[in-house]
C-alpha cells in the first residue's frame, strides 16, 4: 500500500504562505495601486484644504482609512512588512538550491545532457587520448577557462565555464529590494516632514507635520536671522536665499545661508529652501530731522499706526501711491501736534528735501516701503535614507550581473573510438545572450578543432 501523502504542519503552512510567488504578486499589485492612490490625493495638506475638495462624508471616511497620510498610515507599513518578508523567505527558500548548482556543476557530458545542448560538434583524431586531453585542456586555457578535468570509465571529460556571478544576480537584485524596503519602514517609523515659515528674526523650536496635525520637536531652536530675494528687471525673482543659525545648548552651533537644492543639514534633518512671502503688511521708511539736517529719529510707519516723535508729535501714515500725480512713489502723513488740529501732506520719495517748504520745526523724508518677510522651509528626516541608497547602490550591481553577465559553460569529452582514433565532442551553452555566445562558441570550436593538426 502506498505511504499517505505527509500533511503540512502548521509551521510548513506559514513557510510555503510566505514563500507564495501569489503573496509576492497580491503585494505588489497592492503597493502599485495604493502608490497610485497617494499620487492623486495629494498628501500632508491642512484639513481645511481637504474640505474645500471632498464633501463631509467622504473627507471623514478618507480620514479614517488615513488617506491624506498614507505613507504613514499602519496598514500601508503593515503592505511593506508583508512584501519585505515574503521577499526575505522566497529568497531564502530558493538560494540554498542555486547554490548547490553552482557548487556542484554537471562536470561529465553524457548522453542525456549532450541531447539537451544546441551547440556541439564532434570529431576524430589519431593519438593516445590522454595526449588529446592535455591539448584540449591547455586550448581552453589559452581562449575560454581553465578546465576541470574527470575521468570516468575510460572518458575523459574538460568542464570550462565563466560569468557565473550571473547565477547570483537575482538575488543580489532580492537582496537590495530587501534593503530598500527595510530603509523604507525605517523612515517610515522613526522620519518626518513638515513645512514652517520663520519671519526674519524669529526662531522656530517645533515643525507641523503630517498636514499641521501634529507638531514634531526638533531638538533645537531655528533661527532665520534675514531674507534676501533677488529679481530680474521685470520684477520676476532670480534667487532668494535665507540666513538661518542653529541654536543649540544654548549657543549658536551652526550658520548657514541656504538656496534652493543647497539645504542646511543638522542632527540628521535636512532644511530646504521651499518658499517665501511678506510677514504682514508693508512698512513706510521715514526719516525725520531738524531744519540743521541734525537727526532726530527713523520712523517705521505701518498703516494708521500713531508713532511718537519725542518733543514734536504723533505720526501716522495713512495712504500711498506708487505714483502719484506722475510725481512716483509718496507717501501721505498725518501729523498730530499737542493743542493744533491734526496736518495732512504727502511726502515723495523721489524729492526728499521738498518737505523744507512747510516751514515746519522738523523735516520727514520718505525712503521708500519695507516688509518683513519670511522664509518657508520644507523640514525633512529621513533616518532610512542611507539605507535606502545602500540598496539602489547593491541593486544596480545585481541588475548588472543578472542582465549584462551570462553564465557560459563548455565541455570536451574525449572517448576512445571503435577505430582506434579518439572521438571528440565539444558542446556549450549560455544562460542569456545565446546569439553572443553563439559566435564566441563558433570561434572557440575552430580554435579547438585546428589543436594538433
Amino acid at each position: 500500500m502506498a505511504d499517505e501523502k505527509r500533511t503540512p504542519s502548521p509551521i510548513d503552512r506559514v513557510w510555503n504562505f510566505f514563500t507564495s510567488v501569489k503573496l509576492a504578486i497580491f503585494t505588489l499589485i497592492v503597493l502599485a495601486s495604493t502608490s497610485i492612490l497617494g499620487t492623486i490625493i495629494e498628501q500632508n495638506q491642512p484639513p481645511a484644504k481637504y474640505h474645500q475638495i471632498y464633501e463631509d462624508w467622504a473627507f471623514a471616511l478618507m480620514d479614517r482609512l488615513n488617506l491624506f497620510d498614507m505613507y504613514h498610515s499602519m496598514w500601508f507599513l503593515f503592505i511593506l512588512v508583508l512584501f519585505t518578508v515574503n521577499l526575505s523567505c522566497c529568497t531564502i527558500d530558493r538560494f540554498p538550491k542555486m547554490l548547490k548548482v553552482v557548487r556542484n556543476p554537471r562536470t561529465k557530458l553524457d548522453g542525456n545532457l549532450e541531447k539537451t545542448l544546441s551547440l556541439s560538434d564532434r570529431w576524430k583524431r589519431k593519438g593516445p587520448l590522454s595526449g588529446w586531453a592535455g591539448k584540449y585542456a591547455e586550448a581552453l586555457s589559452a581562449s575560454f577557462a581553465k578546465p576541470t578535468v574527470t575521468e570516468d570509465g575510460g572518458e575523459v571529460h574538460l568542464y570550462a565555464e565563466t560569468g557565473v556571478a550571473s547565477r547570483f544576480g537575482v538575488y543580489v537584485t532580492h537582496l537590495s529590494i530587501i534593503i530598500i524596503f527595510i530603509g523604507a519602514i525605517i523612515g517610515n517609523v522613526f522620519g518626518f516632514k513638515g513645512y514652517v515659515n520663520i519671519p526674519e528674526g524669529e526662531s522656530v523650536t517645533q515643525v507641523p507635520v503630517r498636514g499641521g496635525v501634529r507638531m514634531q520637536d526638533l531638538g533645537f531652536t531655528l533661527r532665520c536671522n534675514s531674507f534676501r530675494l533677488e529679481t530680474y528687471p521685470g520684477g520676476q525673482p532670480k534667487s532668494y536665499m535665507s540666513d538661518l543659525s542653529v541654536i543649540d545648548g544654548g549657543r549658536e552651533t551652526l550658520r548657514k545661508t541656504i538656496v534652493v537644492n543647497d539645504p542646511l543639514q543638522y542632527k540628521g534633518i535636512w532644511f530646504y529652501q521651499s518658499s517665501y512671502g511678506q510677514a504682514g503688511g508693508a512698512t513706510a521708511q521715514v526719516a525725520v530731522t531738524r531744519k540743521d539736517g541734525t537727526p532726530l529719529a527713523t520712523l517705521a510707519l505701518s498703516v494708521n499706526e500713531p508713532v511718537p516723535v519725542e518733543g514734536y508729535g504723533i505720526v501716522r501714515g495713512v495712504n500711498y501711491e506708487q505714483n502719484f500725480q506722475g510725481n512716483g512713489p509718496a507717501l501721505q502723513v498725518t501729523v498730530e501736534k499737542p493743542g493744533k488740529p491734526a496736518a495732512s501732506f504727502w511726502l515723495f520719495q523721489g524729492r526728499p528735501d521738498l518737505d523744507r517748504r512747510r516751514n515746519d520745526s522738523v523735516v520727514f523724508s520718505f525712503s521708500g516701503l519695507s516688509s518683513k518677510m519670511f522664509t518657508g522651509l520644507q523640514v525633512a528626516k529621513d533616518p532610512g535614507v542611507n539605507v535606502v541608497w545602500l540598496g539602489c547602490a547593491l541593486m544596480v550591481i545585481g541588475l548588472v550581473m543578472a542582465f549584462f553577465l551570462s553564465h557560459q559553460r563548455v565541455w570536451v569529452r574525449l572517448s576512445p573510438g571503435a577505430d582506434g582514433r579518439v572521438e571528440v565532442v565539444l558542446a556549450g551553452s549560455a544562460s542569456r545572450n545565446r546569439l553572443a555566445f553563439e559566435k564566441r562558441f563558433e570561434k572557440l570550436q575552430t580554435g579547438v578543432k585546428a589543436v594538433g593538426q
